[in-house]
């Protein structure tokens, strides 16, 4: 029974971290279709979107059991907020440019070379892009975080799914 209790728990918390990201990734995926139009090139990663949004939402919840070092113990929570938010975008970033190296391996003969390559790629802005944009994704969520953290989740929801006369 308390197996049970753990497993609602935890498919429950990644229901709605993958709803986070699905929709961060899902906007993402739409200012590329906006800005590859102009161009009159067609786009659709939609079901890359929501692949990529399941993924990072396991790695990220396994991500935060994970303690922090002593020193951001004692520090304001912004320094937790900015050391994980750096972790993963770092981390989002590697993986970003591993996988344009891997696919261009061919195209400059071997992956050392398609890992230089990548950087003068004619896609290396929309890597930055998604870089830029997954980070400010990480930033929102790890805030929430610590504001459900300090504030409790019961009390987040309050503030922001009940109208000000319910509030006071």
């Amino acid at each position: 029974m308390k197996f049970l209790h753990w497993l609602t728990d935890e498919l429950k918390l990644l229901v709605g971290v993958t709803v986070y990201f699905a929709a961060c990734f899902t906007l993402i995926m739409v200012l590329k279709q906006l800005l590859l139009a102009q161009y009159g090139i067609r786009f659709s990663g939609l079901a890359t979107a929501m692949l990529v949004a399941l993924v990072t939402a396991k790695v990220v919840i396994v991500l935060q059991k994970v303690p922090i070092s002593r020193w951001l113990q004692h520090r304001p929570a912004i320094f937790d907020v900015v050391a994980r938010t750096g972790f993963y975008t770092v981390a989002t970033m590697a993986a970003l440019l591993l996988e344009k190296a891997f696919e261009a391996r061919d195209e400059y003969g071997g992956f050392g070379a398609a890992v230089a390559g990548v950087f003068e790629h004619r896609d290396v802005h929309q890597v930055w892009a998604t870089i830029i944009w997954t980070g400010v994704a990480f930033m929102a969520y790890n805030a929430f975080g610590v504001l459900r953290r300090e504030l409790g989740g019961r009390e987040l929801r309050r503030i922001f799914f009940s109208s000000p006369v319910a509030r006071s």
